[in-house]
């Protein structure tokens, strides 16, 4: 299967309550319900867990604790400029043009189609 080589990886999706694989996608990171995170070993998922977004009117918050988690991947559908720099400052991954579920964010992670993030690719007000 061609796509990312997964090793031990903890990847953070914003999704809808009550989060989870079946839950949805948030369209923008600093406004979702919950963090998915989901743990792979190899390509198999082995732990799935959640964090509530508790910082909605700060967005360095649910930066600061997903760092905090080991979370080395983060899959979105938007985000702004500074949660998008401070990620790439501490050496997270965040790709673009997650959807669907988190399950379908994470295969497309996995298979390849969704493309690392970049400044380009911020909201500029109004995307979510």
């Amino acid at each position: 299967m061609e796509g990312k080589e997964a090793t031990n990886m903890k990847i953070g999706v914003p999704s809808l309550r009550p989060g989870g694989l079946d839950a949805d996608v948030s369209a923008h990171f600093g406004h979702c319900e919950v963090f998915t995170a989901v743990e792979l070993d190899g390509r198999e998922i082995k732990k799935v867990w959640t964090l509530d977004n508790d910082g909605e009117h700060n967005c360095m918050i649910p930066v600061q604790r997903m760092a905090k988690e080991g979370i080395d991947t983060v899959l979105i559908g938007g985000i702004g400029r500074r949660p998008l720099a401070e990620f790439q400052r501490m050496g997270v991954s965040v790709y673009v043009g997650a959807a669907g579920s988190v399950k379908d964010a994470v295969s497309g992670f996995l298979s390849g189609s969704l493309r690392e993030a970049t400044l380009k690719d911020v909201c500029r007000g109004g995307c979510h």
